[in-house]
């Protein structure tokens, strides 16, 4: 039975492991967001067991962006101390190191597979886009109808709660989608002709543009937009979304005051629509709090805890923002998180939190910059960071573990999927076999000891 388990551990690799990740990504996510953060998990775990297992060591790269994590994870334990919500400080705390440990096991693991492994891996993610693509369009095409059936399958009655377009339920797996398409965008242009690649990818494109949040299409347009100016002019694109970078995280609570009130009748509120118009009350909101506690914040995780749903507001929005009437909806003042992640860091770590995170986002932009050569893999990186930082900015909580899964899962399947331009991910060498009385001698200077050199 021993023998049987280590045949079996050596005959699996990490490049099986994370091409059935990939697989399974876009399904999971487009049916069942949540269930992400157990697929990353899984795969996350199981690759530090094959390394424990070959190597009796822990697969990390340690570089500025480990530190950066290291330093965000550390920061946001110390909050502790002055936490509104100190339980909820340490539980949350603890989910997002060994979140963070997760995605830095699967970065060295991606980094370092073999050809072999790369090409499982690659194919995992070329059907991986091909399942997942397909069933988009099924879903697009039928309004939603096979998760209406899962939903009646697991409920026994459909739980959608939206109104018009139940494609609107698909919403936060095509935001997972929109990071997933840059890996798999590359390795189609990779693995393909032409012939093939392109129109596959155009297609790809062309479900994610569809998809009915407009926040989806806003923020993967804009990866797009930046993917062409990295082709364009690469180290002008570079150091241009640096400095858009560096001037968002620092300004970012002065940004919402130049905003029109959505909650005052006025010419500039024809181009909000009512998503956006609330999302701008809570920014403004989410400032005030800023605002108290500049410099440490209120402690991590904490934004839910300000209120409940017994402080909840009616806000009234004026008819410019509808072209119709106006309309009454009853919210929290921040309801769980304030919808844009540079302002959650502000809000939660305060202004030191908020320079960590710059520090984190700087150095994920030089390890694009240093580690990847060609242009179009660079500008795909560049791309996929855009995407993930635009809709983190605007949509979800960034602590919210689907989510930071999403975007780690994302950036592993990219690093795993670059070809040998990346330092670090050549075929590990064969081990040499019995040392120096095995079946080389020569290379263990046996020829000097022993006088004989078989090979010559």
């Amino acid at each position: 039975m021993i023998a049987v388990n280590e045949k079996t551990m050596s005959s699996v690799h990490n490049g099986h492991i994370l091409g059935l990740t990939a697989v399974l990504f876009v399904p999971v996510g487009v049916f069942l967001s949540k269930g992400i953060a157990p697929l990353f998990a899984v795969a996350a775990v199981l690759c530090l067991v094959l390394g424990l297992w070959r190597n009796r060591a822990v697969p990390l790269i340690l570089g500025p962006v480990t530190f950066a994590l290291a330093a965000l994870v550390f920061w946001a334990l110390v909050s502790w101390f002055w936490s509104i919500t100190p339980d909820e400080t340490l539980k949350t705390g603890i989910t997002l190191a060994a979140t963070f440990l997760g995605g830095v096991v699967l970065f060295a693991v991606g980094a370092t597979l073999g050809k072999s492994e790369k090409k499982v891996l690659q194919n995992g993610i070329i059907l991986g886009g091909a399942i997942g693509f397909s069933l988009i369009a099924i879903e697009f095409a039928s309004n939603a109808w096979l998760t209406q059936v899962m939903q009646k399958f697991i409920h026994n009655r459909v739980t959608l709660n939206v109104y018009g377009d139940l494609t609107n339920a698909l919403n936060s797996g095509m935001a997972a989608t929109a990071l997933f398409f840059w890996p798999w965008a590359m390795v189609m242009r990779l693995r393909f002709t032409p012939k093939v690649s392109v129109p596959a990818i155009c297609a790809g494109l062309g479900l994610i543009i569809l998809t009915y949040a407009d926040a989806v299409v806003l923020g993967f347009a804009l990866g797009v937009v930046v993917f062409a100016a990295a082709i364009a002019w690469p180290r002008w694109a570079l150091w241009g979304l640096g400095a858009v970078v560096v001037a968002g995280v620092l300004l970012a609570p002065k940004i919402p005051g130049l905003l029109p009130n959505p909650l005052v009748s006025g010419p500039n509120l024809a181009w909000l629509t009512p998503s956006s118009a609330h999302r701008i009350v809570i920014w403004k909101n989410t400032v005030g709090h800023i605002e108290q506690k500049p410099v440490l914040g209120g402690g991590f995780d904490t934004a839910r805890g300000l209120y409940s749903t017994k402080d909840r507001v009616q806000y009234t929005f004026p008819k410019e923002i509808t072209g119709t009437t106006a309309f009454s909806v009853q919210y929290e003042p921040i309801p769980l998180h304030p919808h844009n992640a540079v302002l959650q860091v502000w809000l939660e770590l305060g202004g030191v939190g908020a320079l960590i995170g710059l520090g984190l986002l700087l150095s994920i932009l030089r390890a694009i910059d240093r580690t990847i050569d060609s242009r179009p893999h660079r500008a795909a990186a560049v791309g996929m960071f855009t995407s993930s930082l635009f809709l983190s900015s605007i949509s979800f909580g960034i602590w919210q573990s689907w989510w930071l899964s999403s975007i780690l899962l994302s950036a592993a399947f990219l690093i795993a999927a670059l070809e040998a331009d990346v330092g670090g991910v050549a075929e590990p060498p064969v081990e040499e076999i019995g040392g120096p009385k095995g079946l080389e001698p020569t290379r263990y200077g046996d020829w000097e000891r022993k006088g004989r050199a078989v090979d010559f």
